[in-house]
């Protein structure tokens, strides 16, 4: 059982829409978020600010999961509960 050193609670920020100005408007709140919670301190927020519009290959939903995906690894590793 691990005992979880942090609670933060983004989960209500995701989105389903995958137009670039949804997925930005998100990922710029879970920065807000993250940005505040001293457990997060050692993260780099910057890409999340900055999601690119895409192309025919990678759509900005594909950009955004890959850094949601770094959130949920440094948060495993730092014993900080997603919620």
């Amino acid at each position: 059982m691990t005992n979880w050193r942090f609670k933060v609670r983004v989960k209500h920020l995701f989105t389903d829409k995958e137009d670039h100005e949804s997925i930005q408007k998100s990922m710029n709140a879970i920065a807000d978020v993250l940005g505040d919670e001293v457990c997060f301190d050692e993260f780099s927020l910057k890409q999340f600010r900055n999601i690119p519009e895409g192309d025919d290959v990678i759509t900005p939903c594909d950009y955004a999961n890959k850094l949601i995906s770094r959130m949920y690894d440094f948060a495993d590793s730092n014993l900080i509960w997603i919620e």
